[in-house]
C-alpha cells in the first residue's frame, strides 16, 4: 500500500513539472527540478506599483513668507519623515569652546517649555509609531522624526518645540558630559580609525579655522561647557 502511494506521488508531480522536472534523490525524496528562467507553479504573479510620470517624486522646494525653505517629496506609504535642517554645525564656534555641535546633538529631544522630559517626548512619538534622531556636522544640525502620517501634525509641532524651546537643565547637561566621555573613549578604542583621521586631516589643512575645528568634542572642553555657554550659542 506504501509502495502504491508514493507512486501516486511521483506520477502526480511528473504530470505537473514534466518527466525533466522529476528527480530522486538517494534519500527517497523527490523534488521538483525548475530552472530558474521559469516562474515558480501555483506562485500568482508579482504586481508592481506604477506611477503616471515621475514628476510626482520630484523634490519641491518653497520659501514660506518668513524665508524658511521647505522642501518636500511625495512618498506613498503609511510613514512620512519629518526633519529640521540647521545651517550651523563644529564650523560656527570659532567664537565659543569646541564641542558645542556635540552637546546639542546629545541634548536633542529632551525636555523643552511643553514636554517636562525626554520620556515624555518618547511617549508622544511612540502614540504614532515614530522615531527622532539628531545628527551634527561641520555644517550642519538636522533633527528628523519618521511617524505615521496621520501623527504629522503632532510630529511638526513637537520638532518645533525641541528646536526652538530646548530646556537644558543642569541634570541633562551632566548627563550629556557623561555621554560624550564614554563616545570619546570608545572612538579612542574602536578599530576603525577613520573618524580620528578625519579629525585630524581637517586639523592639518585649515589649521583649527572653521572646518578644521573639531567636530567631536575635546575632553578639556567638557567640563566648560554649561548652561550659559549653549544659551549664548543658541541665540
Amino acid at each position: 500500500m506504501a509502495a502504491f502511494m508514493t507512486g501516486v506521488r511521483v506520477w502526480s508531480r511528473c504530470r505537473r513539472f514534466g518527466l525533466v522536472g522529476y528527480r530522486q534523490y538517494s534519500s527517497g525524496n523527490s523534488y521538483p527540478n525548475i530552472p530558474l528562467s521559469t516562474s515558480l507553479p501555483g506562485v500568482p504573479k508579482p504586481v508592481f506599483a506604477t506611477v503616471d510620470g515621475q514628476e510626482k517624486f520630484e523634490t519641491k522646494v518653497t520659501t514660506l513668507e518668513n524665508g524658511l525653505r521647505v522642501a518636500s517629496q511625495n512618498k506613498f506609504g503609511q510613514f512620512c519623515t519629518v526633519g529640521i535642517l540647521i545651517n550651523s554645525g563644529s564650523r560656527h564656534e570659532a567664537k565659543y569652546p569646541s564641542g558645542i555641535s556635540h552637546f546639542l546633538e546629545k541634548l536633542a529631544f529632551s525636555s523643552t517649555a511643553q514636554f517636562g522630559s525626554k520620556d515624555e517626548i518618547l511617549l508622544t512619538l511612540e502614540k504614532h509609531g515614530g522615531i527622532c534622531d539628531c545628527q551634527s556636522s561641520r555644517d550642519t544640525t538636522m533633527y528628523a522624526v519618521s511617524a505615521d502620517v496621520k501623527g504629522l501634525d503632532t510630529v511638526v509641532s513637537l520638532l518645533a518645540e525641541v528646536v526652538l524651546h530646548p530646556r537644558l537643565s543642569e541634570e541633562e547637561i551632566e548627563m550629556t558630559r557623561m555621554a560624550v566621555k564614554f563616545e570619546l573613549e570608545d572612538l579612542n578604542m574602536r578599530p576603525d580609525p577613520e573618524p580620528l583621521l578625519t579629525e585630524m586631516i581637517h586639523a592639518a589643512a585649515y589649521r583649527e579655522n572653521t572646518v578644521g575645528l573639531p567636530r567631536f568634542c575635546p575632553a578639556e572642553n567638557i567640563e566648560q561647557i554649561d548652561q550659559k555657554v549653549l544659551h549664548s550659542y543658541l541665540r
